[in-house]
Parts: C-alpha cells; structure tokens; sequence
C-alpha cells in the first residue's frame, strides 16, 4: 500500500543539531542580505519619484 500525507506526519522526525539550527539560519540571512542589495541596487522607480513629488506639490498647495 502506498504511503499518503498522513502516513508521512504520523512518522516521528529527528531534530535538526545545533549546527544545522545555525547553518541554516546563516542561508537563511545570506538570502536576505541578497534580496534586499539587490532592491537597493535597483533605485526609485522614475514613476515612484514622481508620483512623490506631485504629492509633494499638493501638499505644498494646500497648506498656502
């Protein structure tokens, strides 16, 4: 008989060591750390920009 989802939870799983806690947690930072340099490297969309200065404007209109 083929095993099913079920059959997979009910077995018992070891748990991970102490260094593969931290390895793990070091991949997962170092993905991180390359999401997040790669939205940097991207800049402010021009369109971004300029939907923030038009707000800008506005702001600057109604405050006279």
């Amino acid at each position: 008989m083929a095993e099913g989802p079920a059959d997979k939870l009910a077995k018992p799983k070891k748990k991970p060591s102490e260094a593969q806690r931290q390895n793990a947690n070091a991949m997962i930072a170092s993905k991180l750390r390359g999401y997040y340099d790669g939205i940097i490297d991207e800049g402010t969309p021009s369109h971004l920009l300029d939907l923030l200065e038009r707000l800008h404007d506005a702001e600057s209109k109604t405050k006279k």
